[in-house]
């Protein structure tokens, strides 16, 4: 008898140890695969992680199209000039930039001691009677073309650029220029002593291709009212 009810035990043993294991094996193929053998929730997970990193690539496509436009890109000149190295007073300049394409015509020169009652901080002052002419197809500012403008006696060195706005007696440049129209006033600058000056692009303008070619107007205190 009880060689029997061990046998039984047994044979209850091994019948629970194999529901175990059906069970188990039931559970790890409960989970939808892939045809590789990967869950769909990893499946999902790795979709969605690819449609956010390319709603993010799209997101800087619109960042960098905004930038360009602000930058002022979709204005920039379509207008090619060659560098005009050798002009003199009466010469006209074509000026090709990333704002619009205009002339520069420098009409006189003259040079002063004192301006509203104030001396130049270096040797003295010179200031330019200038027509500029946009024959570009977008409005200028009109300050932001004379502006490109740096006069030194060393055409190597950096210069200054104009100071018309701090001086009230001086008709300086501001407003818009329509294309096709031309406005004449007056740019005045510090100028340091030297037979010969000089009136050309601000270098780091050409580096940074904020103006694409090079001028340089070119004078003597003789040729200076």
């Amino acid at each position: 008898m009880k060689k029997t009810m061990k046998a039984m035990g047994i044979t209850l043993l091994a019948g629970s140890i194999l529901v175990a294991c059906n069970s188990d094996e039931g559970t790890d193929t409960s989970e939808d695969t892939t045809g590789e053998g990967i869950p769909n929730e990893q499946v999902d997970e790795s979709d969605n992680e690819e449609e956010e990193s390319n709603s993010g690539d799209d997101e800087n496509e619109e960042s960098n199209e905004t930038d360009s436009e602000s930058s002022g890109g979709g204005m920039a000149s379509d207008l090619e000039f060659g560098d005009q190295l050798d002009l003199g007073i009466g010469d006209t300049a074509q000026i090709s930039s990333n704002i619009g394409a205009y002339e520069i015509t420098l009409n006189s020169v003259s040079q002063t001691e004192e301006v509203d009652g104030k001396s130049s901080p270096l040797s003295h002052f010179i200031i330019m009677n200038l027509t500029i002419k946009n024959i570009g197809e977008q409005a200028l500012d009109a300050y932001d073309t004379v502006s490109v403008l740096h006069q030194n006696n060393d055409v190597e060195g950096s210069g200054a650029a104009d100071y018309s706005h701090l001086y009230e007696s001086v008709e300086g440049f501001e407003g818009s220029i329509e294309p096709g129209q031309e406005v004449t006033a007056d740019a005045i600058y510090n100028a340091r002593d030297g037979n010969e000056q000089f009136l050309f692009i601000n270098p780091g303008l050409i580096a940074a291709k904020g103006v694409y070619n090079d001028v340089v107007w070119t004078f003597t205190e003789d040729e200076m009212e």
